[in-house]
């Protein structure tokens, strides 16, 4: 069986060499031949023409499961294993065993980030050794989620996030800047996601050539503002409706001044 590594991971284990200024903690996978979903922004979509070695701007080569597995064993640096996974009918068939294999010599919290499966098909997860599941819902309302992740329901994802959150106790949510949805758009999302104990991933959107969207990267200025927020709120410094906004855009976070300099140091 083989499966996926971020460049940087395979760096680590010592299957790629290259000059790297920090070793990662984190190893990063992905699981799945070919995606069927056709989100816009995505190197993996089955309708764009650009390079599936990458995703985002990460190259992703591929590897032996068991050469992975061992590897990991002998790295005590590791202190988290995170899985992507493609949008592939039939992922359930080796998802579980590869969960299993990188478990076995290394008994680090795996992460997995899936499309929805049914609440059967979690409990496999969490019993293979998962520690939580999140999902890429991307966007932060139902408008921008069906304009930029066709094929996809909504009410779908919804459904599943709760199922993730009573199957392992919590989850993860990945949030897009740069997708169509505003400062107050994606502060509300972080507040109603972080009420359900649920982790925000916050990202910038890497525009990559060959994909359908033609958006250009939000200003850096306005991804660390949404940083900020996301950070206070997540610290319960602060809540979304102690943010001011103008045409959507964040104005100002009513927050003691030492929560602000706190997520800023």
């Amino acid at each position: 069986m083989e499966i996926r590594l971020s460049l940087g991971s395979a760096m680590r284990l010592g299957l790629e060499e290259m000059r790297m200024d920090a070793q990662p903690t984190t190893l990063y996978a992905m699981l799945g031949d070919h995606c069927s979903g056709a989100c816009t922004f995505c190197t993996q979509a089955r309708d764009n023409v650009a390079n599936r070695k990458f995703l985002s701007r990460v190259v992703w080569p591929v590897y032996d499961l068991d050469e992975v597995a061992a590897r990991l064993a002998n790295d005590k640096g590791i202190e988290r294993i995170c899985i992507q996974t493609l949008k592939d009918p039939h992922i359930m068939d080796t998802l579980p065993q590869v969960i299993q294999n990188l478990h076995a010599g290394n008994h680090k919290p795996i992460s997995v980030c899936m499309n929805p499966v049914d609440r059967s098909a979690l409990i496999d997860l969490k019993n293979a050794g998962a520690e939580r599941v999140g999902t890429g819902l991307d966007c932060a309302t139902p408008e921008s989620f069906a304009r930029i992740k066709p094929g996809f329901s909504w009410n779908q994802v919804q459904h599943f996030i709760t199922d993730t959150m009573d199957v392992f106790g919590h989850g993860s949510v990945h949030l897009i800047v740069g997708l169509g949805d505003s400062d107050e758009d994606l502060i509300q999302a972080f507040q109603h996601y972080t009420d359900l104990h649920c982790s925000i991933g916050l990202f910038a959107l890497t525009p990559v050539r060959g994909t359908k969207l033609k958006e250009p990267a939000p200003p850096v200025e306005r991804y660390r503002a949404l940083q900020v927020a996301r950070y206070l709120i997540n610290a319960k410094q602060a809540r979304a409706d102690e943010m001011t906004f103008v045409e959507g855009k964040l104005h100002s976070i009513t927050s003691p001044s030492t929560a602000v300099t706190a997520a800023l140091s």
